[in-house]
Formats: structure tokens, sequence, C-alpha cells
């Protein structure tokens, strides 16, 4: 095989989408975990902020197949589809994608990268963003989307290789200044871990927002639109109110700072180390 992406391209234009969704290009596996490739190598090489997820999930599969099969069927280069595929599918959907910009909006990202809305992240803003994932290829564990701790991921000598190469690996080619952002405990986790071991600056972690794709009141919780007393005494969200709280507050603090840095005079806190 030329490349894991030549062969998912050759896959598409011999059976179209449906194809490589039914006939994925397989990375690795293992009895209960499976690794299917999707693009994800294009990079930016001015981008400010990394969104750092877990790993593709169905919808990203979907998406990607469709969208390579509308490119493919203009002739679209290589690099141009793995862009596209960067831009318009990763962190794509039509409840991530929409969760995701609101949170943006509310923490004021878009003021610290100076632009107008997190919207035009996935517009002529493009460059300033990264989206990265720890296990770039679609990962599951018995047929489902993978979703454990970053403990449990290291675990497995499969999903570590992956993360070791294509997470950590990756890390000392990106930009030096760029700033990280988690999705979910387990993306935050792997930041932190990342950050242990002399990867990455602690202080460029700004912090994490829960996972975009969580249907329920997570996301409006985070956000303030729901506080505690209006949840109902069965939903899910109750059990995680003292995570969700302490994420709140540290990112709070850590765009505070920033923000604060772009605005003090110069000899003050924009220049301290």
């Amino acid at each position: 095989m030329a490349s894991y992406f030549e062969e998912y391209c050759a896959r598409i234009l011999r059976g179209g989408a449906v194809g490589v969704i039914a006939s994925p290009v397989l990375v690795q596996h293992d009895a209960i975990h499976s690794a299917s490739y999707v693009p994800f190598e294009h990079r930016n090489p001015g981008a400010r902020l990394a969104l750092v997820s877990l790993t593709p999930g169905h919808t990203h599969v979907r998406l990607a197949a469709e969208l390579t099969a509308r490119l493919l069927a203009t002739q679209r280069p290589g690099r141009a589809i793995q862009r596209e595929n960067k831009r318009e599918v990763e962190l794509g959907g039509a409840l991530i994608r929409p969760n995701l910009i609101r949170m943006l909006d509310h923490f004021q990202l878009p003021r610290l990268l100076g632009i107008a809305a997190a919207a035009s992240l996935w517009g002529e803003a493009f460059d300033l963003l990264q989206p990265l994932a720890l296990l770039p290829h679609a990962t599951t564990r018995r047929g489902q989307v993978f979703d454990g701790a970053l403990a449990a991921l290291l675990d497995v000598p499969m999903l570590r290789a992956i993360y070791d190469e294509h997470f950590l690996g990756l890390l000392p080619r990106l930009p030096v200044d760029m700033l990280y952002l988690g999705l979910g405990r387990t993306a935050w986790a792997g930041l932190l871990h990342a950050a242990a071991l002399g990867l990455l600056p602690r202080r460029q972690l700004l912090g994490m927002l829960p996972v975009p794709a969580r249907a329920g009141n997570m996301v409006r919780y985070f956000l303030r639109e729901i506080h505690a007393h209006e949840l109902s005494g069965n939903d899910p969200v109750r059990h995680r109110l003292p995570w969700l709280d302490a994420a709140r507050a540290e990112l709070e603090a850590a765009i505070s700072a920033r923000l604060a840095g772009q605005a003090a005079p110069r000899g003050t806190l924009a220049t301290a180390g």
C-alpha cells in the first residue's frame, strides 16, 4: 500500500463513500480494538489554537467519506482533500460544531485570537486553527467509539503506539507558541501527560471544554444556561458537577490571564516570562 490516504481514495473511487464506510482502511487492530484511517494529516503552520479531541466518531467517518467522494469527483488534489477534511469534517457535524462554537465564543477565545467570532475558525480564519486528536485514526472498542480514560488508552499497546506516534510525536513539529484546549477529560489528560513529558510548556494549555458531541445538559450547564438546581434528580450531569465547575474555573482563569497579558503595557505582564 503506497499510503493509507491513497488506498482510502482508491476505495472511494471504486465503491463510493459507502464503499469505504463498509470496508474501511484498517490501520491496526487487536482482539477488541480497531483503528481505521480517515484523512487527518493537514497542518496549519501559522495556527495559534489547537482543539484536541480523543478520536473520530461515526459521524466523522461518514462525513469524511462523503466529502472526499465529492472532492475526488471534481479532481481536487490530495493536499486540498486533506485540508478540507480538516476544516469541514474534523469537529464537524450537526451537534459538535455548533456546541463548540457556542463554547468558544462564550469563553472569549475569538478575542484571544484577534478575530470577531469563533465560526470564522472554520472559514476565513481557518489558518489559525489546528484540530488534533490523541488517536487520529477512527478507533473503536468492540465496535463502539473508544471513549476510555487516558489510563485505559495507555494500557493498550496498540492505542499507546498510535498516541505516541501521531500525537506526542507530532507536537515538536507544531507552532511553538500555539495554545491548546482539550475537548473532554481524556483529551485534557493527554495534554497534561504531554506537558509532564516536556513536550509542551504547561503555560500553553488553556484548559478543557466538555465533549461537544454530548447531548443533554452538560454543555448548557458549562455555559451556565442552566443551573444546578434546575437539573432533574436523575440527570447524569449532576454526577459531573464537581469536575465541570473545576474545569470552567481553570479555563476562565487561564483566558483572563492571557487577555490581561495582551492588554498590559510593555514591560509588565505582557513581557513576563
